[in-house]
Order: C-alpha cells, then structure tokens, then sequence
C-alpha cells in the first residue's frame, strides 16, 4: 500500500479511555501494508499525548510500537497512575503549604519516565519516516497554550492569542503537563511556567498537525457520540457527575469544533477559483474519525469495583459513583477496563477497514 499525501494522527485526551486508542491503532497496525508509522506528523493531548509519545518512538517499527502501547495499558493498574488513599493524600498534601491537587500522580511520573525514552524519541524523528511530534498543554502561567513541538527539520512557527510553539526534545515533563488534570493533577513546571491539561485551553486540537503539514487527518476519539436518553426522573447532579461532565466537554467539545471549522473552509475553498485558494495559503484538510461504538460509560460500569476502596469511597463522598459514570470512566485505570476498551478500539478499527485503506492508499 502506498501512502498517498502527508497523513496526521490526532490522539485527544480522555484519561483511562485513551486506551480505546490503543486499540484502534492495534487495528491499522493489521490493516496496513508497512512496517514504518504511516503518520508524518503525530498530535497528542492528555492521556493522548502518552499514546502519541509511545507510537513516535516505534516510528520505524509500527507494529512494535502499538505492541509496546498494548502491554501498557493492558498490565495496568490504578496505582500505576496516581494514589487516593487517605494515608498517602495527607502525607502528599503535607509536602506544601497549600493543597495543589486532589490525587498523588507521583506513579505516573516514575511510568512516564521508564516508558518515555527522549533518546530513541530523538533518534526515531531524526531517521523518519515521521516528521514531528507535537505535545499541547495549558500554560496555567500565561493563560494561554502551548505546542511543544519535536520535529526532524525547523517547524514551521505559528503564534495566535495566547497560543504558541516552542521547539523542544519532547520528554517525560511535557507528557505530565499535557496529562495534568485540572484539580486531580498537580502541575507541571517547565522552565517559568505551570502547565495542566492541553484539554483545558486547546480549542484547534487539529492544527498542530496541520502546521506540520498534514492534509489528512486521523482523530481517534474516546466518546460515542450517541445521544442519551432523557431519564424519566430527572435527579440534581452532585459534584462528582458535573466533573465528570466537565471533563467529558474538555475532551470532546473542542475537537468537535474544530472539526466543524476544517469543514466549513473546505466548504469555502471549494467555492474559491485555483488562483484565489493559491492566494489564500489555505488547503483543503481531510478529516476521518473513529470513536467507540459503545458507550464508555457502560463499559466503566461493569468494572468501577475494581477501583481501589480509597477512590470508589472519594467517588461516592463526591457524587460521582453510580448514575452516569462519567468520571469513574476516566479514573478506571484498571486492566480489565482498559484491556476492554483496547478491543472495542481493534474491532471498531477494522469495521473501518475499507475507510482505512482508502485513507492510507493512493
């Protein structure tokens, strides 16, 4: 199969459900006829940004690389990530003068640091075929947002409102800003700034690869964007259910956005004569995306009691055990709920297999 244009990957954030990607990805790995990354230009965000870090490194390797995902996430247990038991949350919070997140993510900085290798990353964008990574995350200092950006030749720049580029070797520091989770998370720091969730700011998840010159794009995203049903008894949510809400909009709104917005300037440039979309520096973008074909929520459902006592009793203390199970779907970092995940994703992927194929083909 020859791979036809500068195709992207897109990686949003979505906490444990990112391991719905993983699995998706596992399904292009047995779709394609390549044993190099079939992406030039990588974008991840949040817990994205972990499978993007992951799969750049493999990049001459794909399928080593999604295997080396695979066992990640499917060996996974909550205290991988973060610590809730109150014992460990006094003496973390004791560590300062003032709270600074509701969870210990120090498991998470130890995984990072033994599965992020900034070396082989180096190595892997310096030798191709992928043309640079791209990391956002949300600069708590400023305001604003940030793209770190690991590339093979000079970027090209791009500075909006409160958003811009740096140029860096990507490396454990910035998946942890990525990933920080507003509240659950402690910041980041990276040089004179603190970073949390590129989710919290980042309102074009797709640009980044376009700058990098992608001009077809793949989202792998974490939300059935099935409609609810409306509940016959209608209950005031607790605090646990409106985070959980608040953290489903962060992951999911944005994207949808912006890709309303690449939708409507293919709409525009269509409309344009060849010497006016010339002049405009504009190209068409387009834009395939693959989301569970179940709903999460339920899925979490089915393994929420294997979340640690510390964190089912947080969970219930905060209303967010039970009813929708939004937010425990984003903290059950648990195998079988990953591993659960990671085959919906292999067989939504290959569902996809005569899209995938015309994607990749010339």
């Amino acid at each position: 199969m020859k791979f036809a244009g500068t195709p992207g990957l897109v990686l949003p954030g979505g906490g444990a459900r990112a391991a719905y990607q993983v699995g998706v990805l596992k399904a292009i790995a047995a779709v394609i006829d390549s044993d190099q990354l079939p992406f030039t230009a990588v974008a991840g965000v949040s817990a994205g940004a972990i499978n993007a870090a992951k799969v750049a490194m493999h990049a001459e390797d794909f399928a080593e690389g999604v295997a080396a995902l695979e066992r990640v996430w499917a060996e996974m247990h909550t205290d991988d990530v973060y610590l809730m038991d109150y014992g460990s949350l006094q003496r973390f919070l004791s560590k300062t003068d003032k709270p600074v997140s509701l969870l210990d993510n120090s498991p998470l900085v130890a995984l990072l640091q033994r599965e992020i290798d900034q070396d082989a990353l180096q190595t892997s964008i310096a030798k191709g075929p992928l043309n640079g990574l791209a990391v956002t995350a949300s600069n708590y200092t400023t305001g604003g947002v940030t793209t770190f950006v690991q590339t093979r030749g000079e970027a090209a720049g791009w500075s909006r409102r409160r958003w811009n580029r740096v140029a860096t070797a990507i490396g454990p520091d910035h998946i942890l800003a990525s990933s920080a989770l507003p509240l659950l998370f402690p910041p980041q720091r990276i040089g004179d700034a603190y970073y949390v969730d590129g989710s919290l700011r980042m309102t074009a998840p797709l640009h980044p690869v376009i700058n990098l010159g992608a001009d077809r794009i793949l989202v792998i995203g974490v939300r059935n964007e099935t409609t609810p049903d409306i509940p016959a008894e209608l209950t005031m949510p607790g605090i646990g259910e409106i985070g959980g809400y608040v953290l489903e909009s962060l992951f999911a709104e944005n994207l949808n956005a912006d890709m309303d917005r690449v939708g409507q300037m293919n709409d525009l440039l269509a409309h344009l004569s060849w010497w006016k979309r010339r002049a405009s520096e504009r190209r068409h973008i387009d834009v395939m995306v693959i989301r569970p074909s179940e709903d999460v929520r339920v899925i979490a459902s089915r393994h929420a009691s294997l979340l640690p006592r510390g964190v089912r009793l947080f969970l219930r203390t905060v209303g967010g055990w039970g009813h929708e199970w939004r937010l425990p779907s984003y903290l059950l970092f648990e195998a079988p709920f990953t591993q659960a995940l990671i085959d919906l994703g292999y067989r939504d992927g290959l569902k996809q297999r005569p899209a995938l194929e015309a994607f990749f083909s010339a």
